[in-house]
């Protein structure tokens, strides 16, 4: 999981605004800086000026989708003005300038989904960030600091969400909120830490976890390969899978139950806006397991 802070022509994203489009693509001239470690649903944030304004901050961001290799007439002709601009002859014209005449016949084209704008900039320095207003290209946001991605959210969320591309099915507060539990919940995860046990428990909690995220609504929280998540109107789920051998059994049970007491005090701590309850994963679970996760959610 990763969040990078791209570099965004202020025009372009306003075009976007305006138009309300909630599906974008983005062109890259070069190659040099490639991404890794940069996933599907992962957060691009759009590094610019806002309008009106001098000092780089955080204007919005978008879901990274995929990569596409796309020549000029192949952009226009599959995206038309998803590429924020109103006719080929102007993305053309833009290409043109910022490759100096020297274009390649295909470039990299970063597609993004469910756009979310803020209703004024965060800047870095309001979530303890440095970023030169030099940087050309892009940077990760969550390499020294896991949590940031959280913090920026919190701190977007003071200034405002901008409601003008609601529509009925998909409404940017709404994406706004989902995002910000997401991100919570994987900060929370690297808090409490990894699964522990053997080898061989470890791959049957992850085998438990996998199977889980296949199911509608279910996804792994961020971070971790064992621990899923699932968003409701009013309540968070979170399966935990449980394995054990017989020699180490009742350790097993203590770690699971001090994962789920972690789980439910960090989020309090962490202000999430509704409340965890758990779910057991596992094949043959011990009672006392079944009623460690029945207790802790009649504390809801």
């Amino acid at each position: 999981m990763s969040t990078i802070a791209y570099v965004t022509d202020e025009a372009m994203l306003e075009y976007h605004r305006l138009c309300r489009n909630r599906n974008i693509l983005f062109w890259r001239l070069t190659e040099k800086k490639k991404f890794t470690d940069f996933r599907k649903g992962d957060l691009l944030f759009f590094f610019a000026r806002p309008v009106r304004g001098r000092k780089k901050g955080f204007v919005g961001y978008a879901h990274y989708d995929s990569i596409k290799h796309l020549s000029m007439r192949q952009m226009w002709d599959l995206y038309k003005e998803m590429t924020g601009y109103d006719s080929e002859n102007l993305l053309n014209e833009a290409i043109r300038k910022a490759a100096k005449n020297d274009v390649p016949a295909k470039m990299d084209c970063l597609y993004l989904t469910d756009v979310v704008f803020f209703l004024s900039p965060v800047y870095p320095e309001e979530v303890g960030l440095n970023i030169s207003s030099k940087l050309e290209s892009y940077c990760y946001l969550d390499r020294s600091d896991p949590k940031i991605t959280a913090k920026l959210l919190e701190k977007a969320e003071e200034h405002g969400i901008d409601l003008w591309s609601a529509d009925s099915t998909r409404n940017p507060e709404d994406i706004f909120r989902s995002d910000a539990l997401r991100h919570k919940l994987a900060a929370i995860h690297r808090e409490i830490g990894k699964e522990s046990g053997s080898e061989k428990e470890r791959g049957l909690c992850r085998r438990h976890g996998k199977y889980k995220a296949e199911e509608e609504g279910w996804e792994m929280i961020r971070g971790s390969r064992t621990d899923c998540m699932k968003i409701t109107s009013n309540e968070i789920l979170v399966a935990v899978p449980f394995a054990a051998q017989a020699n180490d059994k009742d350790q097993r049970i203590r770690e699971f139950a001090g994962r789920l007491f972690l789980y439910r005090l960090q989020a309090e701590q962490n202000n999430l806006d509704r409340k965890i309850r758990f779910e057991v994963l596992g094949d043959n679970l011990p009672e006392e397991v079944i009623r460690i996760t029945e207790k802790m959610n009649e504390q809801i």
